[in-house]
């Protein structure tokens, strides 16, 4: 005698994470974002002739006040595509905003800044602007695509403007390469193409693999962007490129409950941790630093006092490199002519003070609760992971780089993606096997 078990019944929601549009590039929409994409990755760049950078201080105003035709072309440009694809999924775009409030926080705070900034107001409003449509567009696109063709998208975009950065590096060299030889390809600088590369292939550890050929094509497509991120010299990308594969190797541990390796795990990350600590001068002489991370800790320290001097509410968000005032005052103590803090934490705490700062750890408790709540399902897809990795990477590259909240570049837009996908993710339900039994 056998019996059957009907399935167990689940609600209705939108289509698993796994499943994708055949017909994704074949549709007119989808080139149209690409190459939104594609001016937004490049921050409007690719015609930056390499110079070496000056540390005159009497360059300050006219370095920072510089503006071409040309930028602002491109820029138009890509806010009139972005409003021509949002405008039909203006209800979903803005259901989803209202869900992601803490990101929404940054870009509200960014226009009440407005009331006390350092520089003229409408700048500063100008610069919220353009954040807030980094958002916004970000929004569109979580909840336009699913996952698994959010990947595919920042894949292609980051291919074509991979293959782009190679022409342009070794085609015109004055354009694709940096002052002191590194490349940089159609980009400003060189960190900017290997955040790029990072950000955009990220996807590329997450990809299902099923057996060795599939193994081995994903070895042989990462070559691209590793390569660029090596020519680039963009040490950090490369740190972050391991992080990002630490979670693909470990997040499924996690996700599948494996209680007897959860041990292994935990002792092998204790021990991984420990090691880093005792051998970090080690690590940073391989990388090329030192340790007080190639200046940086020396800039820090000088720029902390000028924080502490706006400690709430900052001097207005990217208002302190005026290039004028405590910001000329702070480059005259630095030495050097730069224009920016090279900590994203460090850089919110200028322009939003400890407020913006709260922000970043509000989020971050939403963020882990979301990645708690996705794990405590039946099957996590490796878009989970994907998005949890790129979370990561932003809080833990932010030490180091400037990658959130900045009105202009991807590592914003791919991490407020990340974000949104997380928290639709864990809402979702997996599909469930049917279960048989027989006697």
């Amino acid at each position: 005698m056998s019996a059957t078990l009907a399935p167990v019944p689940t609600p209705p929601t939108t289509p698993y994470a796994g499943n994708g549009d055949p017909f994704l590039f074949k549709r007119v929409r989808t080139w149209w974002l690409l190459l939104a994409l594609l001016l937004l990755a490049d921050e409007n760049s690719i015609f930056t002739v390499a110079s070496r950078p000056s540390k005159s201080l009497n360059t300050l105003t006219s370095n920072a006040s510089r503006s071409t035709s040309l930028l602002q072309l491109l820029t138009v440009t890509l806010w009139l595509i972005v409003a021509g694809l949002m405008v039909t999924r203006l209800g979903p775009t803005l259901r989803l905003m209202l869900k992601q409030r803490a990101i929404l926080s940054f870009a509200i705070l960014a226009f009440l800044s407005t009331l006390w900034t350092q520089i003229p107001p409408q700048v500063t409003f100008r610069k919220a602007t353009w954040l807030f449509l980094v958002f916004g567009f970000a929004w569109f696109f979580a909840s336009c695509y699913r996952p698994a063709d959010q990947m595919r998208l920042l894949l292609v975009a980051g291919l074509i403007l991979a293959l782009a950065s190679i022409a342009m590096a070794i085609l015109l060299p004055q354009y694709g390469l940096d002052s002191g030889g590194e490349w940089k390809g159609v980009f400003g600088q060189k960190n900017h193409l290997g955040l790029a590369m990072l950000f955009l292939f990220a996807g590329l550890f997450f990809r299902p693999i099923s057996r060795g050929r599939r193994l081995l094509a994903v070895a042989i497509q990462a070559i691209l962007p590793i390569g660029l991120i090596v020519l680039s010299q963009s040490r950090g990308s490369l740190i972050l490129i391991l992080l990002l594969i630490v979670v693909r190797l470990y997040g499924p541990f996690l996700g599948d409950r494996r209680r007897d390796q959860l041990p292994f795990v935990l002792y092998a990350s204790v021990l991984s941790i420990v090691a880093i600590a005792f051998s970090r001068g080690v690590l940073l002489s391989l990388l090329g630093r030192d340790s007080t991370l190639t200046g940086r800790t020396r800039e820090w320290a000088v720029l902390v006092f000028y924080a502490l001097r706006h400690l709430w509410l900052g001097y207005g968000y990217q208002a302190f490199w005026s290039g004028t005032a405590d910001s000329f005052h702070a480059m005259r103590s630095i030495g050097a002519n730069i224009y920016g803090a090279d900590s994203g934490y460090l850089e919110t705490m200028l322009e939003l003070g400890i407020v913006g700062v709260g922000l970043w750890f509000i989020l971050l408790m939403i963020v882990l609760s979301n990645t708690l709540r996705l794990l405590r399902r039946p099957s996590v897809p490796l878009e989970g992971y994907w998005y949890a990795g790129i979370i990561l990477v932003t809080f833990a590259g932010s030490v180091t780089e400037v990658l959130f909240p900045v009105p202009a570049g991807i590592s914003t837009f791919v991490f407020v993606v990340a974000c949104a996908g997380l928290t639709n993710l864990g809402r979702e339900v997996a599909p469930r096997p049917e279960f048989r039994s027989g006697s």
